[in-house]
């Protein structure tokens, strides 16, 4: 679950990263790809709300350390 959390963090990431290059490309002589920019922040936002959701849902996974008394 961890790695898949992660994925789809990479992917939340990644997809800003297009809505970026989409309005970047003017400031090269281009137009703004308007495609780019509503594609990536759409696709930005379901990953990332998915990765908080199963973070938030799956959360006392990742910090159950066991019954392990070697500590004490």
């Amino acid at each position: 679950m961890r790695l898949f959390i992660t994925t789809l963090s990479l992917l939340c990431v990644i997809s800003f990263g297009y809505a970026l290059a989409g309005y970047g490309r003017s400031l090269f002589g281009g137009g703004v790809r308007l495609d780019y920019v509503a594609g990536g922040l759409g696709a930005g936002i379901i990953f990332g709300g998915l990765a908080m959701g199963l973070w938030y849902w799956k959360r006392k996974d990742f910090f159950d350390y066991g019954d392990d008394n070697s500590n004490s």
